[in-house]
């Protein structure tokens, strides 16, 4: 920058001169013949010290020195120079002195020294207009800062998330409006660490959290970022709601932690749908795997891509078998299934839905599982690569088959008791007449033989009577249960089968022991030891030894005096998984010959009297054979007898 001297002196010789010297040893200079107060500047030259000879000083320069100097700038103080005479211009001087302090140059004044004087002058100016330059720049800059943190202020308060910025002792020095609407506070007066813990907030597992804790806190202390942590905060209304914090440090330029910053986002809403979809999903989870019903979800093509328990347990394959593809729907029907699985494949892809219909599905043993199976389409989602899927409801009808089974077996039985009943009741009348005549036959004179033949006749019709008679007895069922001893309700019994222990070559032990009455509907408990008995004989169908044998004992449970009957025999005998599934209903070891129901029916109607069915059995070529026992309690008490008259 060049400044420009300004030399104030009257015209003459002596202006020109000096300005001659000026110029000639390098220093801009020009004879001012104006107002000096207006002498700021002049084109491209900054305005320079003032070099005033003392002749030109009068009432009116120093008024326009006055001005100039009063009128500075604060970083400006011109340098004035006066080239003194005699003093003859004592006064101006004077006035001159109280605006500041000029630099005298008494005359005669040498070359080099008013040369020097001036270039001192002129750099002492340089230097006022470089702290000039450097204030505008700090002004400048001070500006742009300002600009910067107004711009910066209104981003913060309109960032969708809370920000808080803290300095290197944890003091809390700016917050963000978002962080206020979050809080629904104003934010805290927070001077060091220790004091974050008067923002209330808690850990997942509700505990209280510590100013330490806090992730601004730790990102300073550990100078690295820390990401996002979720608390629960307890907002400035009282309310309790889920927010997230990350924070990461702030460095100076040395690489020292001066600060920190946190940012801080409203995830109650999320949080809290997030909760309800996982509790929701729970729910739903739980009671898809604890369904009655199997459930299968699959696609059309025949994968499947979830099976709940129910239907695992049903089919017998393991979770990792249906995720790893090795099941499919479509290979676990049956091929006469094909034609019905394909029109509800047609209905679900119209409607949507498929109507429940029935289906059988192959177990992993090989068995047929009957089922009841309805669908429905689970829409895909957006992407173009998924599939439309399908969820299956499947109900096991193996029960209800069983129980129609039953019901049509028990009515089987009933309409053979009914018919047993009355044939005997028609053989009655025919049975009477055949032993009256021979009772009129007996009083005729008849030779030896015939009157032998006549006795034998008589003999087996009496035992044909007696078992008709004990048919109608084995089959009439009391309305109401009665006292009736362990013989009574074995004699019919024992005589229904005392042709085929005969036939088989079986010989009968029969011992009572002193037992008193039991309680109890004298059919059922015929019809359970009818079939043990009848179990027995087709157990020693080439011989053996049947032996029954009664006693008093008590039950396990309450050591109530109860009735024990015992039916032994010396039969094939049973294996253990055998004798695991014998009181299971359809469950046989005859074959086609066989129901499977014998033993399940008899297990149900001891225990509804109360009583426990043992078994014990053996397969030793030594020891072979099955001992049943039935134990029954002599007294059932009235609520008993009342509940079994109702049902």
């Amino acid at each position: 920058m060049s400044l420009l001297v300004r030399i104030v002196a009257p015209t003459g010789r002596d202006a020109e001169l000096v300005q001659t010297v000026l110029r000639q040893g390098g220093i801009a200079a020009e004879v001012w013949g104006g107002d000096v107060a207006a002498a700021t500047h002049d084109g491209e030259y900054p305005i320079g010290p003032l070099l005033i000879a003392e002749e030109a000083l009068s009432a009116g320069l120093v008024g326009q020195l006055r001005r100039l100097v009063l009128g500075q700038p604060t970083w400006s103080d011109l340098p004035i120079l006066v080239l003194t005479a005699s003093g003859r211009r004592q006064k101006e001087m004077a006035e001159l002195a109280e605006l500041g302090a000029p630099i005298l140059l008494e005359r005669p004044i040498r070359t080099e020294g008013l040369l020097s004087s001036v270039r001192a002058a002129v750099r002492a100016r340089q230097r006022q207009y470089e702290v000039r330059d450097a204030l505008c720049e700090r002004d400048r800059a001070l500006a742009e800062l300002e600009q910067q943190r107004r711009t910066l202020e209104v981003l913060l308060d309109h960032l969708p998330v809370g920000v808080v910025v803290a300095d290197a002792t944890g003091q809390i020095l700016r917050g963000n409006q978002t962080t206020e609407k979050i809080f629904r506070h104003g934010i805290l007066p927070s001077p060091d660490i220790e004091s974050h813990g008067d923002w209330v907030s808690f850990h997942p597992d509700g505990r209280r959290v510590r100013g330490a804790e806090y992730p601004l806190a730790r990102a300073m202390q550990l100078g690295r970022p820390i990401p996002a942590e979720e608390y629960l905060y307890q907002r400035g209304d009282g309310s309790l709601a889920w927010v997230s914090l990350a924070a990461a440090p702030l460095f100076d330029e040395d690489g020292s932690v001066n600060g920190g910053v946190v940012a801080i986002s409203d995830v109650d809403g999320q949080k809290r749908s997030a909760e309800e979809l996982r509790r929701s999903e729970e729910r739903f989870r739980r009671l898809i795997e604890n369904a009655s019903v199997g459930v299968l979800i699959g696609d059309l093509a025949g994968g499947i891509s979830y099976a709940n328990p129910t239907l695992l347990r049903l089919l017998g394959y393991s979770a990792e078998e249906m995720r790893g593809g090795a099941v499919r729907w479509d290979e676990l029907t049956p091929a006469e299934f094909a034609e019905v699985d394909r029109r509800a494949v047609e209905q679900l892809q119209r409607t949507g839905t498929a109507e429940p219909y029935r289906k059988a599905y192959r177990a992993k043993d090989g068995r047929l599982i009957p089922l009841l199976v309805g669908a429905t389409v689970i829409p895909a989602g957006d992407g173009a690569a998924q599939r439309d899927q399908i969820a299956v409801f499947l109900t096991d009808l193996s029960s209800q088959k069983q129980a129609e089974a039953a019901l049509i077996q028990s009515e089987k039985l009933a309409a053979v008791g009914r018919l047993a009943t009355s044939i005997s009741h028609e053989i009655n009348n025919p049975l009477e007449a055949v032993i009256n005549s021979l009772y009129l036959l007996g009083g005729e004179a008849l030779p030896e033989t015939a009157r032998h033949f006549l006795a034998i006749a008589e003999s087996e019709l009496a035992r044909v009577s007696q078992i008709v008679v004990q048919t109608l007895r084995f089959h009439r069922q009391s309305t109401k249960a009665r006292m009736v001893t362990p013989e009574e309700l074995l004699a019919p019994v024992l005589a229904l089968y005392q042709g085929r222990l005969t036939n088989c070559g079986a010989t009968l032990t029969l011992e009572h022991r002193g037992t008193e009455a039991v309680r109890c509907y004298e059919g059922e408990i015929r019809q359970v030891l009818s079939n043990l008995v009848g179990n027995a004989l087709d157990a020693m169908r080439q011989g053996g030894r049947l032996v029954i044998r009664t006693g008093p004992t008590r039950l396990w449970a309450d050591e109530r005096s109860a009735v024990r009957i015992t039916v032994a025999d010396t039969g094939h005998g049973m294996s253990a998984d055998v004798m695991q599934r014998i009181f299971e209903a359809f469950y046989t070891t005859k074959g086609i010959n066989g129901t499977g129901l014998g033993l399940w029916i008899s297990h149900e109607i001891v225990e509804k009297h109360g009583g426990r069915m043992e078994v014990r059995s053996a397969q030793q070529r030594a020891a072979s054979g099955t001992v049943f026992r039935m134990v029954l309690p002599v007294e059932n008490g009235s609520g008993w007898i009342r509940n079994q008259a109702s049902s």
